[in-house]
């Protein structure tokens, strides 16, 4: 924008918006250029802070008008580049809009706006003993508008799916400011095009959600963490398939190499669990069930299967500061990474029976360039987390790894039957590789969809489509 564009800007803004929803100052603008890839400092003019949707109509139809750029943003803690503003224009910042507007326990479905704190509306749906399953490690500061807009994940969407499941119903508004509502609460609906799902996902490019309608579940009664150890990856790997393929009650399966075990230790300054010297990985494993009896039943049953199994030890978490203790060691581990060292995060997944195959291809490329990876994920989906270390590289030589290396990886990836990106989105990080994906008739077609919701390509220009 120029500066008569600022300032003209600035003055429409202010006629409906308060002094403290406007931002223009350089140095703070730049406390938001970053989000938790920490590749990409983007530019923005002025930022806004909306707290209702016709703030949003308003500022999506001057913008639409006059040709300016608008970024959606949340809390800043997406790991694609989703969120950063490329080519300056407005930062939409969500997070004023934070109500929980309602929730019908009969239906079991709660209204939201896309600003609220997705830990604050698990607590207060915990509260009415009910349940919104989806916890991504950031979700005591991500927002739900973020999780719909990447469709975010987590440690449950073993057993529980992702975002897209629970979204019944969107209110957005689209580029030139008019708002549309998406979706039912029906348990049931086959009414034309799905454009709830179309928009769940799309990254903002689409449009910006300002309410969302979510299903709860019922609160699962009883549960209990359990940590398994193995000399090697196969053998790990190994029981995920069994435990896959038995009738136990799992919530979560998630995988964590020794590596990532030990930089969360050397982050905290302290060894939080034991790990046995000759430890290769671990499986933390989430075992629910709606009677003591039940749940019981399930830990002989897991506890007969590991017998079939090689492994290490067992380390069965009944108690709540246990399971604390345990889940604390793996959230913290892109934290810990973070801390150690810059790094590229490959959201890669694959097929389950796949990622013994998927682990070798990453050491492989690995050895081929000279880089460390820490790997840990969301083994019962097949989606590993690999984070690829810079440690020592120059940037000409990172540069090379993050086009060559990750490409390679990518490469492998597709070819198993997987996918650009498990849970994060594509952003501007994985937007040069969506070639692997799909072919050009399939991109033009998602390009088409783009020019349909946004034909003046104002919104969250530069995502997701190779230039």
């Amino acid at each position: 924008m120029t500066t008569s564009e600022i300032s003209a800007g600035l003055e429409y803004f202010s006629s409906f918006m308060s002094s403290s929803q406007i931002v223009s100052d350089p140095q703070i603008l730049s406390g938001y250029a970053l989000d938790e890839t920490g590749n990409f400092n983007g530019s923005t003019d002025i930022m806004l802070f909306p707290d209702n949707t016709e703030q949003v109509s308003g500022i999506m139809k001057y913008c639409n008008d006059h040709g300016i750029s608008v970024t959606p943003r949340g809390a800043g803690t997406s790991l694609a580049g989703n969120a950063s503003s490329v080519s300056g224009g407005i930062l939409l910042a969500l997070s004023m809009m934070n109500k929980i507007i309602s929730l019908d326990p009969v239906n079991k479905y709660v209204v939201v706006e896309a600003g609220c704190i997705a830990e604050n509306l698990q607590n207060y749906a915990l509260d009415q003993n009910l349940y919104y399953p989806v916890d991504p490690a950031s979700s005591g500061t991500s927002l739900i508008g973020g999780h719909v807009m990447t469709n975010a994940s987590g440690p449950r969407a073993y057993k529980y799916g992702s975002t897209k499941q629970y979204v019944a119903g969107l209110k957005a508004v689209l580029a030139d400011g008019n708002v549309i509502r998406t979706g039912t609460i029906t348990d049931k609906n086959s009414t034309g095009y799905n454009l709830t799902q179309l928009l769940t996902g799309s990254e903002g490019t689409l449009a910006i959600v300002t309410e969302i309608t979510l299903k709860l579940v019922n609160k699962p009664g009883y549960n209990c963490t359990v940590l398994m150890s193995f000399q090697t990856l196969e053998h790990g790997l190994e029981a995920i398939l069994k435990l896959k393929s038995s009738s136990i009650d799992i919530s979560a399966l998630e995988f964590m190499e020794r590596d990532a075990l030990d930089i969360v230790a050397d982050y905290e300054g302290i060894q939080t669990i034991a790990i046995e010297d000759n430890c290769a990985a671990h499986l933390l494993i989430e075992v629910e069930a709606f009677s003591q009896l039940r749940l019981d039943e399930y830990l002989i049953q897991l506890g007969e299967l590991m017998e079939q199994l090689s492994h290490l030890n067992i380390i069965v978490a009944d108690t709540f500061e246990m399971k604390e203790r345990l889940w604390r060691v793996r959230k913290l581990i892109g934290h810990a990474v973070r801390h150690y060292s810059a790094y590229r995060e490959v959201d890669t997944v694959v097929p389950v029976d796949r990622l013994t195959q998927l682990i070798h291809v990453v050491r492989k490329t690995g050895q081929k360039y000279g880089f460390r990876s820490i790997c840990y994920g969301h083994a019962g989906n097949g989606n590993l987390h690999v984070n690829i270390l810079k440690e020592q590289f120059t940037e000409e030589e990172w540069l090379k790894i993050m086009k060559d290396a990750v490409r390679e990886i990518f490469s492998q990836v597709i070819s198993m039957g997987g996918a650009l990106s498990g849970e994060h989105g594509i952003g501007m990080l994985n937007k040069s590789f969506m070639d692997l994906q799909f072919s050009k008739v399939e991109l033009e077609l998602m390009k088409n969809i783009k020019k349909a919701f946004d034909p003046n390509g104002i919104l969250n220009p530069g995502k997701i489509f190779p230039e």
